[in-house]
């Protein structure tokens, strides 16, 4: 989850302040800006190094995110859907950080529990959603990632490297198991209109109290309802293990978004965090220039996952 400061990108059409914030890497970029109505518009876009554009939605499958997003929210987090700016995309929120932004910064907190519980009720508002207008076919850009390294089809020598690396410190029964897991969650074909990437860095937090939004459009897709889930899992399980804190804390979250979706991942969370991780892994060596370290300790947290 790590991030590097960028040059600035060109301001909003419909605001001349400047940026309040910009981050990104090689796959994505970030800019925050305010607007004058004390709103601000979140624009993302693919990195340089992305190896594919944002999904382009047919009219329907638009129509269907947007029939979502207007549902009631009793979880309390509305979901942001994509108005499409070229190759970016824009989101109109009411607040200015992320999730993953106050975890990096100010470590767990119970106050995070109300975001949490209407992320899982968010998602399952999303997978509720009708199919119908969605290739079946279409996977998350971040499972092609994932799938494409395993396989040692990547186009960068450093995330190459970076595979050869954490195959060697896992060893070949490690190594075989992550390679089933993967082949488990691709070629499960009961899937459902998925986010395709919920994370920490999609939540975003402000406006009254308790209430957040999920940006929600650049990687929908067909996918299992628990790959959402379970990449959300991950990140939580990965920054409890490199930021420390409370574990009871840390479980509440999780705890929090299972209950808010109503249904939780029982044994299989595990395998999902270790895809996740290895995900990550994979995206900081392919799209992070600045990242000086190995993954040796990466390597020996996955092998902590897939041994459980």
């Amino acid at each position: 989850m790590t991030v590097t400061t960028v040059r600035t990108e060109p301001e909003a059409e419909d605001t001349q302040a400047p940026p309040l914030t910009e981050y990104g890497t090689g796959l994505l970029r970030t800019t925050v800006l305010p607007l004058p109505d004390g709103t601000y518009e979140w624009r993302r876009a693919p990195g340089p190094l992305a190896p594919a554009p944002f999904v382009r939605l047919s009219p329907e499958a638009v129509a269907r995110l947007a029939d979502a997003a207007g549902r009631p929210a009793p979880g309390q987090v509305l979901l942001a859907p994509a108005r499409p700016d070229g190759e970016a995309r824009t989101y109109r929120v009411a607040g200015a950080e992320s999730v993953a932004f106050v975890l990096l910064t100010t470590g767990v907190t119970p106050a995070l529990h109300g975001p949490l519980r209407g992320l899982g009720r968010a998602l399952r508002t999303l997978h509720e959603t009708p199919l119908d207008e969605l290739p079946a076919g279409r996977r998350s850009r971040g499972l092609d990632r994932l799938v494409t390294w395993l396989d040692g089809h990547t186009p960068s020598p450093r995330a190459a490297h970076a595979q050869a690396q954490v195959r060697r410190a896992l060893g070949p029964g490690r190594w075989a198991r992550v390679r089933g897991w993967a082949e488990e969650v691709t070629g499960d074909d009961r899937v459902v209109f998925a986010h395709g990437a919920a994370g920490l860095g999609s939540l975003v937090i402000g406006g009254p109290p308790g209430t957040a939004a999920l940006l929600t459009g650049e990687d929908v897709c067909a996918a299992p309802w628990y790959v959402d889930l379970g990449w959300v899992v991950g990140e939580l399980v990965e920054l409890k293990w490199q930021l420390g804190g409370d574990p009871a804390t840390w479980q509440l979250l999780i705890d929090a978004l299972f209950d808010g979706y109503g249904r939780d991942l029982g044994t299989d969370w595990r395998k999902l965090a270790a895809l996740r991780v290895l995900l990550h892994v994979h995206d900081i060596a392919a799209y992070l220039d600045d990242h000086q370290g190995g993954f040796d300790h990466y390597s020996s947290f996955l092998k902590f996952l897939t041994d459980l």
